[in-house]
């Protein structure tokens, strides 16, 4: 393939490189500006300005990071990116940052795609029909033969009942079978007949399921570019390959790790294309890009536009044509954001991904039911899911705007910043022979695990919060209801399958998924599995004005690991009264709360009386410059912000007896 050697070499993501410099395609310096005629303020004036409130402060307390490193300044204009190729271009033309489309479809400017898996091929059935029916336009059927993680699909009468009554040349079918993708896209090109909607994806992707299980065939590849040579013609608007970032992401990656191994998947699959037969722009065409998207909007708005930016540069050097440099992308709401406590903020989670999907100009969008973390989708999770996308689109009015974030200067300079950055690891990836061999070597999934690993730490130190789990968790919550399924009775109705053995000669460590509450939520569940419901007792030092604060404080952090609290706002005149009404809480261990000021003057004398009235584990909320002499007189532990909060409940729970 022309123009890929020239990427594993080297070619800047701006700058000259075969047949032009990205600039060129993207310069906007005659376009018209709203602001012409009105006087700028001054930046140097601004920050003045701001320094002056900072009051000493670094100013540098004001510039957040990414997960990748790149800076958040608290202001952004124009010519924070005059300086460079500016990003913006115009829709429906290369680099396509600002979506593949000069004019999106008002009445679906994206498809609402929703995602099936229930293990049962006629239940599946069932909820597809009565979903079409309520809004949704995109079928996404995931499929398991054995029923664990999708819909147990066993042979192809299995598939044709799952998907009876669907006129498949309307609704589009995507497909999600990860390693049995090529026997499953079989079925559903044999049941199209000729005939496919637009956005119909048979999403084929051997990479992807080297990235969850581990192992590929070595000629998974080349068989995956041959199916797709047998579609190209009779269903010209299908794709046949996916290419999937979400084990990246799932997995802990960055934003920048999720891109470059998007866009080296893409080249490996370009490759086995044209060596195929394809051309380089038949190639492009029959791939789709699948991410997941978190709830952070401008930045994942961002990270959609940064794909299409490099994705067309990708194409550019191989030699594509501008109008083949475009990239179908489908948008899927975060699972690793997601929590199985307080369920119901998913749908907020998922609201903030689906309108960033929808700014960053998703061609579909997926939005994951509030109780995916619990279990199988239910009708009212999966109405909520899809209204939520039906909500943005029609009485949000997002869709009837070409390019919602164009000209945020934010956005425009997180685009090129988390292009730039995704360029520079993919071109890492590809020096090293390639996506399947950084996987196979596994230096890749040591990146991830370094990126998972700082995230872990700014969670477990609740910087990074999770509402509804680490922060204002609810201990009495209604739990809302999944779907129940017997997958032995589903598989016992069912004929021997047809699935082949996937292929294992190629293997590599699987990038595992996970969910950032779930360290938390392991304490909840350790807690709720006690005979009786642990508690702690809050000793509290003055007026309810002087210690409510870090009462508050405490309380929040221990019920996030399932621990509530005895009379947190009750107020002792006196030590007596205090250990008294320990004593008659039932638990071993009292909480001190109240102002520094407090602590130094009774914390000392507080503590020896509730050690000599028997309680066995002290706790002081703060970090009081004492430490040592209140340690003396009997505080056993401290609670206070930045510290590992994991760590600290973990002590508390030892303290309480849990098991």
């Amino acid at each position: 393939m022309r123009g890929t050697q020239a990427v594993r070499k080297g070619v800047p993501l701006d700058g000259p490189a075969p047949p032009g410099p990205l600039s060129a395609m993207i310069d906007i310096k005659d376009a018209n500006r709203l602001s012409e005629g009105f006087e700028l303020p001054a930046a140097p004036k601004w920050r003045e300005v701001a320094e002056k409130s900072l009051k000493g402060t670094p100013w540098e307390k004001l510039v957040g990071k990414t997960a990748d490193g790149l800076p958040l300044q608290p202001l952004y204009r124009e010519g924070d990116i005059a300086t460079a190729a500016d990003p913006v271009g115009v829709p429906g033309a290369a680099p396509f940052v600002r979506g593949v489309r000069a004019n999106r479809d008002t009445a679906l400017p994206w498809h609402v795609r929703q995602v099936f898996a229930h293990p049962d091929p006629h239940k599946t059935n069932e909820d597809i029909l009565a979903d079409l029916e309520r809004g949704v336009s995109s079928i996404e059927l995931v499929i398991d033969p054995e029923g664990a993680n999708g819909v147990a699909i066993r042979t192809r009468e299995d598939f044709d009942v799952a998907l009876a009554g669907v006129a498949v040349d309307l609704a589009p079918v995507s497909l999600d079978a990860g390693a049995y993708g090529l026997w499953a896209a079989e079925f559903l090109k044999a049941r199209l007949k000729g005939l496919a909607a637009e956005g119909t994806a048979f999403n084929i992707d051997p990479i992807g399921a080297l990235m969850r299980t581990g192992a590929m065939g070595s000629d998974d590849i080349s068989n995956a570019a041959k199916f797709a040579a047998s579609v190209r013609d009779p269903l010209p608007t299908a794709t046949a390959l996916r290419v999937d970032a979400r084990p990246v992401h799932e997995a802990g990656g960055t934003d920048a790790q999720e891109l470059a191994a998007a866009l080296a998947t893409g080249v490996a699959y370009l490759r086995g294309l044209t060596e195929a037969g394809f051309s380089i722009g038949e190639a492009g065409k029959t791939l789709s890009f699948t991410f997941a998207i978190g709830s952070d909007v401008l930045i994942e708005a961002a990270k959609l536009r940064a794909l299409r930016l490099a994705w067309a540069r990708v194409m550019e050097a191989a030699g594509a044509a501008e109008a083949d440099r475009a990239a179908k992308t489908q948008a899927v709401t975060s699972r690793r954001m997601l929590t199985r406590r307080d369920p119901w903020s998913n749908i907020l989670r998922g609201t903030a991904s689906c309108f960033a999907a929808a700014v960053g100009g998703a061609d579909a969008i997926s939005v994951l039911p509030l109780t995916d973390a619990l279990g199988l989708s239910t009708a009212f999770s999966r109405r909520v899911a899809r209204n939520t996308q039906i909500l943005l689109m029609e009485e949000s009015n997002i869709g009837r705007v070409a390019d919602p974030a164009g000209g945020s200067w934010f956005v425009e300079e997180m685009t090129r910043e988390l292009a730039d950055a995704a360029w520079t690891k993919f071109q890492a990836i590809e020096a090293q022979g390639g996506i399947v061999a950084a996987l196979t070597s596994g230096t890749l999934q040591k990146d991830i695990a370094t990126a998972r690993a700082a995230k872990e730490k700014t969670v477990a130190s609740r910087k990074d919060s999770v509402t509804g789990v680490t922060d204002f968790p609810l201990l009495d919550e209604r739990m809302p209801e999944t779907e129940k399924a017997d997958i032995r009775a589903i598989i016992a109705r069912q004929p021997q399958t047809t699935a082949p053995a996937p292929k294992k000669d190629i293997t590599a460590e699987a990038l595992p998924p996970i969910r950032w509450a779930a360290p938390f939520e392991a304490l909840r569940d350790k807690a709720e599995a006690q005979k009786t419901a642990p508690k702690v007792f809050f000793a509290t030092l003055g007026k309810l004005a002087d210690f409510s604060a870090r009462s508050n404080y405490a309380l929040n952090l221990f019920a996030s690991g399932g621990v509530s609290a005895h009379q947190p706002e009750a107020v002792y005149e006196n030590d007596a009264m205090r250990c008294a009404a320990w004593a008659a809480s039932n638990t071993p261990v009292a909480v001190l709360c109240g102002t520094d000021k407090e602590y130094a003057a009774n914390a000392e004398a507080a503590a020896k009386a509730l050690k000599a009235a028997g309680c066995t584990h002290i706790v002081l909320a703060g970090k009081p410059a004492d430490e040592a002499a209140l340690k003396a007189a009997g505080v056993d532990q401290f609670v206070f912000t930045g510290q590992n909060s994991l760590e600290a409940l973990k002590t508390l729970h030892a303290a309480l007896g849990l098991k």
